[in-house]
């Protein structure tokens, strides 16, 4: 954006200078007016074309996060997309709150440093008791480390609106594989069902029994068991018509058994060795007494689906006679986990390809080329080509035919890139530029490939179709320290084979 406002500035100028240049020449002093007129109108037609490669920059770009923002419907107040090479971020809606505008998205707010502005708005609006324990998972560092073993992470934390705290959950995933740079954190507000299950936990372990069960079947709990540990009576209490189906009896005199036997009639079959190892009596109360709470997720038979749930069990405060058992079907929200990761891979994809042709884009050639500098810098690269192809006259077919056509014009060059090196993966890292990486196969046949590809732009320069100019070059261990002296000799091949086309 300050380029743009600078190349306006000149344009300005320039502008000035032609008029006076026609002021000066009405003066008599037509020799330097003659100069300036000339100097300033090749400015003008510069800096207007100039102004035009911005605008169909910008567009392409609202159209990537057009397609972004339709891939991310879902329950999730706010995502943040950031990139952990530089800290930069972009914030999306995902409640309804973005502008449906004809040329793509709005972007609710974005910033140079995550991290930085994370930490400002902590104080300003994490609720005072949390901020300390918020601040020590939020932060790249901390993330990082999680992200080794696991591949999300859940925070729940209180935010301060109206004057009071409301529960928030965080969850941050990061990208793999060429998207590792990056993290996506989903913020939701889960305040209603917090409070819910934390009215439930209260009641389980104060009050009168019935009482706790009550309040614990009002929140989310589907069914729950009050099982005396010395003598195995149990009470159960549903709420739900789903489980009354399960015909487990209302009050019982040997729980760890009758669950035994309902395992196998009611367990997914492929859970059931787990369920039956984890629900035996010594093993359950030995998990209570190490970690204060049991739990296992598994899946139930009901109404002849499986469904996830959620068995939790833990002992009441100030009473060793007892545990209480819950059970939530957590089926919901189980699918709307894979649909979360379905649509993070989604915008991972969306946000490193080129609107315009399809093949993947400049971000991702950057995420590439410092994976790549990584395994150089190790000794582990093994054999590579790069080979960088330049589209010919594409600035005078926007000039005469419209961009529109200037469009076209690129995707059929690079159609015919892919389709000659269909093994390798092409970037597009300029408006009229394109880069292959060779390895594998289309490396042992790398000359025949180049070969090939020319052969192609020496029929379409007779049928006046598109000419592309090409250059290859190979990675020499040892010599080539970076990715970018590769690349150097490669675009220096491909200058040589653009002049010898225009000399042809």
């Amino acid at each position: 954006m300050k380029d743009e406002t600078k190349t306006r500035m000149s344009l300005v100028a320039s502008i000035l200078i032609f008029i006076a240049s026609l002021v000066m020449r009405e003066l008599g002093y037509r020799a330097m007016a003659f100069v300036l007129f000339f100097v300033a109108l090749f400015e003008i037609i510069a800096l207007y074309i100039l102004m035009l490669q911005y605008s169909s920059k910008s567009q392409e770009e609202r159209k990537t996060f057009s397609q972004i923002a339709t891939s991310l419907a879902g329950d999730y107040e706010s995502v943040y997309y950031i990139n952990t090479k530089d800290n930069s971020y972009n914030e999306y809606s995902l409640m309804g709150q973005l502008e449906n505008k004809e040329d793509g998205l709005t972007i609710i707010s974005s910033g140079k440093d995550f991290f930085a502005d994370t930490l400002i708005n902590t104080e300003k609006l994490v609720y005072k008791d949390d901020r300390e324990h918020f601040k020590s998972y939020i932060n790249k560092q901390k993330l990082y480390e999680i992200f080794r073993k696991d591949e999300t992470f859940h925070l729940n934390y209180r935010l301060v609106k109206n004057g009071k705290p409301v529960y928030y959950n965080l969850k941050a995933t990061k990208g793999a594989g060429a998207d590792d740079k990056y993290i996506v954190i989903g913020v939701r507000n889960v305040d209603t069902e917090t409070k819910a299950h934390k009215k439930a936990l209260a009641a389980a372990e104060q009050g009168e029994v019935f009482g706790r069960i009550a309040n614990a079947l009002a929140s989310r709990y589907e069914v729950l068991y009050y099982v005396d540990i010395e003598t195995n009576e149990f009470y159960e209490f549903s709420t739900s018509e789903a489980y009354s189906h399960l015909d487990i009896g209302h009050h019982g005199y040997d729980f760890f058994a009758e669950t035994q036997r309902n395992l196998v009639r009611d367990i997914y079959v492929d859970d059931y060795p787990m369920m039956a190892t984890a629900m035996d009596k010594s093993n359950l109360l030995n998990v209570i007494r190490d970690k204060k709470v049991f739990t296992i997720t598994y899946r139930l038979i009901l109404d002849g689906e499986p469904q996830y749930v959620n068995l939790r069990a833990m002992k009441p405060r100030d009473d060793n006679k007892h545990i209480v058992v819950g059970v939530i079907n957590i089926n919901e929200s189980m699918q709307r986990e894979e649909e979360f990761k379905q649509r993070i891979d989604t915008v991972m994809n969306m946000a490193n390809r080129d609107a315009l042709t399809g093949v993947k884009n400049k971000n991702a050639y950057s995420i590439m080329e410092n994976e790549l500098n990584e395994k150089i810098a190790a000794g582990s690269e093994k054999d590579f080509a790069v080979v960088v192809c330049d589209v010919n006259n594409l600035k005078i077919i926007n000039d005469t035919k419209g961009h529109k056509a200037g469009d076209e014009h690129i995707r059929e060059a690079c159609m015919m890139i892919c389709r000659v090196f269909k093994h390798s993966p092409v970037y597009r890292i300029g408006g009229d530029e394109f880069v292959v990486i060779l390895k594998g196969e289309d490396f042992e046949n790398r000359a025949s490939l180049l070969g090939e590809l020319r052969t192609q732009v020496q029929i379409n320069k007779e049928e006046d179709k598109v000419v592309v100019a090409s250059g290859l070059a190979d990675y020499v261990p040892n010599a080539d320290t970076a990715l970018e002296l590769v690349f150097e000799k490669a675009d220096n091949e491909m200058y040589a084979n653009k002049k010898e086309l225009k000399e042809e």
